[in-house]
């Protein structure tokens, strides 16, 4: 039987961080460009940056999931992730929007599996295809909604996306330490 406040959650969450995820996507790469005056080489140089954290810290990570627990690995690569955008977005350095990058990849790899595998644990393997398909939905509608948001966001400053983005997974990690069972 499916746990609807695990379902509830989930959609959320996932609506959440589509929102955050949408918010500086957009304008991501003028922050870079623009604002901190990357040149194509450091632009690389950040997704290499991001994807090697990744690669390093995927399994160390995972070990945090499965020996204190989903729910507590989904809440400590939320707060990494919303703190690595404030950093990011902090002041426009290179060497501060590499370091942020890292601190993002080490974050996502808390996430990584892990919240899938919850929703599983909570919800039930029979209720996720519905869960899924609700989620797909709600998940674009505030990407479209972050999307809008981010841009209007720009008119104020090319890092106000990114910082948004930053305040967005902070509270979405305090709602998860409120509202997610386990």
């Amino acid at each position: 039987m499916a746990s609807k406040r695990a379902v509830h959650v989930y959609w959320f969450y996932d609506g959440a961080l589509s929102f955050a995820g949408a918010l500086h996507a957009a304008t991501l790469a003028l922050y870079y460009i623009q604002m901190v005056g990357m040149n194509p080489l450091q632009l690389v140089l950040v997704g290499t940056v991001l994807e090697g954290t990744i690669l390093l810290f995927e399994i160390p990570t995972g070990v945090v999931a499965d020996t204190y627990g989903r729910r507590r690995s989904v809440i400590i690569g939320t707060l990494i992730i919303g703190a690595a955008f404030l950093l990011e977005g902090a002041r426009p350095l290179v060497w501060l929007v590499l370091l942020a990058e890292a601190i993002r990849g080490f974050g996502w790899t808390f996430l990584s599996g892990a919240l899938d595998a919850w929703l599983a644990d909570e919800a039930g393997e029979q209720a996720l295809g519905a869960v899924y398909l609700r989620s797909g939905q709600i998940a674009r509608l505030c990407s479209l909604a972050g999307i809008g948001v981010g841009v209007a966001l720009t008119q104020i400053s090319l890092a106000a996306p990114v910082l948004t983005g930053g305040v967005v997974y902070l509270l979405a990690a305090v709602g998860l330490i409120w509202r997610m069972p386990e």
